[in-house]
């Protein structure tokens, strides 16, 4: 097992919407020392897999914005009705403390903006360059 576990979301189906998990493919490549996973959304069955890290870094899709934006980020209560399918970082991250007595000592949020969220399979290429980005903004996190 490595030290960072990178999880890239999305819906690959909607265009720019998988740039999470493109980028997470793509970082698999450029640093072997990570452990990736990719998933449509965040569930809560991530977090046991999760508690077994010191490092975690999300990537995913955003609406808006022109550029990354990369966040370190802390458990926090995610305040939408239980039942939710979906959940957010710091919830999960939340979750994974109260479940496992633990949660990754340093975690990272990277945003990244897309334009074309229509039904597709290709990423515009203002968001594959914005992928290259994320790319190197999880480099800089891996050294630091």
């Amino acid at each position: 097992m490595n030290r960072t576990l990178v999880i890239g979301y999305g819906n690959t189906l909607r265009g720019d919407d998988g740039a999470g998990i493109c980028a997470a493919e793509r970082a698999a490549g450029r640093f072997p020392g990570v452990d990736i996973l990719t998933v449509h959304e965040l569930q809560p069955e991530l977090v046991e897999t999760m508690s077994r890290y010191p490092d975690v870094i999300f990537l995913d899709a955003a609406v808006e914005g022109s550029g990354i934006r990369a966040d370190i980020i802390e458990p926090a209560t995610d305040h939408r009705p239980d039942g939710s399918h979906a959940h957010s970082p710091a919830t999960l991250l939340s979750l994974c403390r109260n479940l496992y007595g633990r949660a990754p000592e340093r975690s990272l949020l990277i945003a990244i903006p897309g334009q074309n969220f229509e039904f597709g399979e290709q990423l515009s290429p203002f968001t594959e360059m914005m992928v290259e980005e994320a790319i190197e903004e999880v480099g800089h996190f891996l050294k630091s």
